[in-house]
């Protein structure tokens, strides 16, 4: 039996569902459009950026790298610009020192003294330009499956129809929700005929992700750097066991293999079988001189791949994640929590699990999770957090959890409500003493707690609440 399947989400991104958890890792509507509206905008990593030598990130449960990969991305795009420029004003710098020394910019009738003066001041002009601080972005990322790892950088991004339709339609024509309409047609007569687990994961995002199609943001882009980054850092990590049989069976499955970027796998293969024989070199030149130019070009209109591949220290922590942060020090400007569901990973949202994260969150630093519910974010106030709500942009909806340890940093409060619905016994926590039980076993305490708990149900406190609200209507009535 598989572990997991990979299925294509309306961003164009692959989300996986486990069958292990029989749980999804990514909403229908995409990884990436999550990863960017949950993760990367609400974490403040553009105020953070450029001002600090090193930021530190804490990506748990890494997955497929969603996350990093996104923040990886941000990372590249807004640093690009300086980067260009300070690489042109280098070269600038670099051929005017030489044209100065042999004096062929200079005429024999001008003043020497002038000419050490225009020398000082092209130098402090170019060193104006290089004083902005570039930030090395330090991210440890923790997973328990090395499988996903090691898949991460090949997965695909595929054109959505969104995008498709934007490129060859004309807009005067607006057919897109005609599309949408017989696309949703099509799928329930290809869900009846469908094999058994697809239809499962199919009603499984359906269930869990109610809203229909959503027009999406076409800027959330994995950057072509990024994988190859990845890729770089995985090799260092595996060294000749990265691409092992194992992981060339997984790569070549034929139901699987559509998901995968052929020229990706190629060329961790390249690097990391550096020796090959010479029937293959002349074939494997002209992959290399592809691959360069298609996405590794250093050309002045992109940013140098040396150049982005030193912004970052990927670090890989393969292990139950309760182990590995016991192993940490460092203390990280932003965590991303992005665990299962309460239910499917107890483990990892226990009391004990997150006042690990807690010491190890710097006294600016936010902890990010998808999750609204009552426990998790009782979980986080009884760790002495103050939280806050992530909005959506589009529909200012509650869509995830913000947890700081300063008051200030936090922009949407939590309401008296929601504090209030976190002290039923919706709230009641996970415990994890010596962070070592099993998940059942964490599962049938917090179940024993629920059914002798005195606490108010979440449905009894709403219904007081509205009581109350109607009580106080009839008095100004």
């Amino acid at each position: 039996m598989r572990d997991y399947e990979f299925y294509y989400t309306q961003d164009g991104s692959i989300g996986l569902y486990s069958y292990t958890y029989d749980d999804v890792y990514h909403s229908k509507y995409g990884a990436l459009t999550e990863a960017w509206e949950k993760f990367i905008l609400p974490s403040g990593i553009d105020k953070l950026l450029n001002t600090k030598e090193n930021i530190n990130i804490l990506d748990l449960c890494y997955g497929v790298g969603y996350n990093t990969k996104a923040l990886m991305s941000y990372v590249i795009n807004q640093d690009e610009k300086f980067l260009k420029q300070k690489n042109f004003f280098k070269n600038i710098l670099k051929n005017l020192k030489k044209e100065i020394k042999s004096n062929n910019i200079y005429n024999e009738s001008i003043d020497s003294d002038k000419r050490i003066d225009f020398r000082k001041d092209l130098s402090l002009s170019i060193d104006s330009e290089n004083e902005k601080t570039i930030s090395v972005i330090n991210i440890d990322c923790l997973e328990l499956n090395d499988k996903l790892v090691k898949l991460s950088p090949f997965l695909k991004t595929v054109f959505t129809p969104q995008e498709i339709y934007e490129k060859i339609v004309p807009k005067i024509f607006d057919c897109f929700d005609t599309y949408w309409i017989i696309r949703k047609k099509l799928s329930k007569f290809t869900l009846k005929i469908a094999l058994r687990n697809r239809r499962k994961i199919t009603e499984f995002l359906d269930l869990k992700y109610k809203n229909d199609y959503d027009l999406l943001n076409s800027n959330y882009k994995i950057h072509k750097y990024v994988n190859f980054i990845i890729i770089n850092a995985l090799l260092n990590k595996y060294k000749d066991n990265y691409i092992n049989k194992e992981l060339k069976i997984k790569l070549t499955d034929r139901t699987n293999r559509r998901f995968f970027d052929r020229s990706k796998i190629k060329y961790a293969k390249f690097k990391q079988n550096f020796r090959y024989n010479l029937l293959y070199k002349f074939n494997l030149f002209a992959f290399l001189h592809n691959i360069y130019y298609s996405y590794l070009s250093i050309r002045d209109k992109n940013i140098k791949f040396e150049d982005a591949q030193s912004l970052f220290k990927l670090n890989f922590l393969v292990n139950d994640a309760r182990k590995s942060i016991l192993t940490i020090n460092r203390q990280y400007d932003i965590i991303f929590l992005d665990a299962f569901t309460c239910s499917k990973a107890p483990e990892l949202w226990s009391v004990e699990f997150i006042a690990e994260l807690y010491k190890r969150l710097s006294p600016r630093g936010v902890l990010i999770t998808y999750s609204n519910s009552a426990l998790v974010r009782n979980t986080l106030l009884e760790n002495n957090f103050y939280l806050g709500k992530i909005l959506d942009a589009k529909t200012g909806k509650p869509i995830g959890t913000i947890a700081a340890k300063e008051k200030t940093v936090i922009e949407h409060p939590l309401s008296n409500y929601e504090i209030g619905l976190c002290n039923t016994r919706a709230g009641i926590t996970y415990h994890d003493p010596g962070l070592s039980l099993d998940r059942e076993t964490i599962l049938k305490r917090r179940e024993y707690e629920f059914k002798t708990s005195d606490l108010m149900t979440s449905t009894q406190y709403m219904r007081s609440r509205m009581n109350k609200n109607e009580e106080n209507d009839a008095e100004e009535w």
